[in-house]
């Protein structure tokens, strides 16, 4: 890939992590599911003209089999029933504890917290040819910070960057279904930009980024 491509793809590249947001926060396959729905048609496909091959009713638990787009490929654990429903018909209830290998196929730093999104990004990072995280890292105050390469961060603008940040805390905040949460997006100092939830909302913190693009 030439140089103009990667300094193109970095440019846009926050504007890419979030179309992760369209996703449903932390899908894995192995993840459980409650219908919040009344009653919710179980698909042949992912498609609202797919036939109806069964339907379960609100508290009936399914589990993930694939993702395709805002639609979740799932078996009912009542009746072993497999079909399609609408990702926004059902709750994630239990994570699936396969997202370890999910993190170790695709080594972008956050299968432990979201399947989707860490997929997104493998996928960005092999476009650009460099990783964008060296370390993903869940803090004590139940935080998260993300540790960016030296190539991400000298390759993308400072839009790029904001808009990256607000990718992992809309990720972030999914993942902890709407909980207060903060993210950083950069090394523990004034160089982090940081996003906090406060009492009037969440709040960002730009640092003085003379040296990006």
């Amino acid at each position: 890939m030439s140089r103009t491509a990667k300094l193109f793809l970095g440019s846009v590249m926050g504007i890419g992590m979030a179309a992760a947001l369209a996703l449903p926060a932390a899908a894995a396959p192995g993840d459980i599911y409650a219908v919040s729905g009344e009653k919710v048609n179980l698909r042949a496909a992912p498609s609202d003209n797919a036939s109806i091959r069964s339907t379960v009713g609100r508290g009936d638990e399914v589990i993930e089999l694939k993702q395709e787009g805002n639609w979740l490929g799932v078996r009912s654990m009542r009746t072993g029933e497999e079909g399609w429903v609408f990702a926004d018909l059902v709750k994630r209830r239990t994570p699936s504890t396969l997202s370890g290998a999910s993190a170790a196929a695709s080594d972008a730093g956050f299968g432990r917290i979201s399947s989707g999104f860490d997929g997104l990004m493998a996928n960005i990072n092999n476009q650009l040819g460099y990783r964008m995280a060296e370390r993903v890292e869940q803090t004590n105050d139940g935080g998260l910070r993300v540790i960016p390469t030296q190539e991400w961060l000298y390759n993308t603008s400072r839009e790029a960057k904001i808009y990256a940040a607000l990718a992992l805390y809309e990720m972030w905040k999914n993942h902890n279904n709407g909980r207060p949460v903060n993210v950083a997006l950069g090394s523990p100092g004034s160089s982090a930009i940081a996003i906090e939830d406060g009492n009037r909302g969440p709040e960002m913190a730009l640092p003085m980024m003379g040296a990006s693009r």
